[in-house]
């Protein structure tokens, strides 16, 4: 009987122990403070929403801190790292459907393999970094993105580069909307004569801020405010500057030094 009595004693022991632990698990497991480091981790590679700031708490008379306890994204600020785009290429087939019958139409002068698409990183006048698109001749498609690698170093703001073709290869539109392009396959104004840009031999930067003028007139419109050449602001092209000495170093001539038209957007070569 005493024996029986003993085992009865130590049976309701045990299940008195397994039931406050069973009550500690629980408590330990309501409150927020306490952290497993097995669980942690688990929690945290399945949804890494949180983190301790400092170290794991795994023994159970140690408590987080309130201020330890921290979202995620309270600490690790995401920013998109912006990599400078430099690249040519021969004109895609979407961009080369994109062109046909707009800035490129069938002739005996210039074929679309003597061209380059250029991808080209630049400063908006916001300071944001942007892409742009431009097509060039092949022979000096490199050479452009080397100029434009200097003009992107240096931080000189470019508003848009963007293909004429969304202008309608219309060169009012596209100086009126301050896009600086290259190609597009047109005569000069008043002539029968082949622009460069037709070769893709020419660049217009920044029309507004660089307007051209000829007996008087002013285009684009805007280019008005720009006419004194001594207040120089952002986004003028000025002789000595970098975006005149990437250009003219390696040979290319500047409408800035024209007399009649002057065109101070516009760098071509021969």
């Amino acid at each position: 009987m005493q024996k029986l009595k003993a085992i009865s004693l130590a049976s309701f022991l045990s299940l008195l122990f397994l039931f406050v632990s069973c009550s500690i698990d629980s408590s330990l497991a309501e409150n927020d403070d306490y952290i497993d480091e097995e669980i942690y981790l688990e929690e945290f590679y399945k949804n890494p929403d949180y983190y301790v700031e400092e170290e794991f708490y795994v023994n159970d008379d140690e408590q987080v801190e309130d201020n330890d306890y921290i979202m995620y994204e309270d600490i690790i600020e995401t920013e998109e790292i912006f990599v400078p785009i430099f690249k040519m290429e021969s004109i895609p087939p979407e961009i080369i459907q994109f062109i046909t019958g707009v800035s490129y139409r069938e002739n005996d002068t210039v074929s679309l393999d003597m061209l380059s698409y250029l991808t080209i990183s630049h400063f908006d006048f916001n300071g944001e970094k942007q892409i742009g698109n431009m097509i060039v001749a092949l022979e000096v498609a490199e050479e452009v993105l080397e100029i434009f690698e200097e003009i992107f170093n240096a931080e000189f703001p470019i508003a848009s580069i963007r293909l004429i073709d969304y202008f309608e290869a219309n060169d009012n539109l596209s100086l009126a909307a301050n896009n600086s392009s290259a190609f597009n396959f047109r005569y000069i104004a008043g002539t029968t004569r082949l622009s460069r840009h037709a070769f893709g031999m020419a660049i217009d930067i920044n029309p507004i801020q660089n307007p051209y003028i000829r007996h008087g007139n002013i285009l684009p419109e805007a280019g008005n405010e720009y006419l004194d050449r001594e207040n120089i602001r952002p986004g003028m092209i000025i002789p000595g500057d970098v975006v005149y000495n990437a250009f003219v170093s390696r040979g290319w001539t500047w409408g800035g030094h024209w007399t009649d038209p002057i065109d101070y957007h516009h760098f071509e070569k021969r």
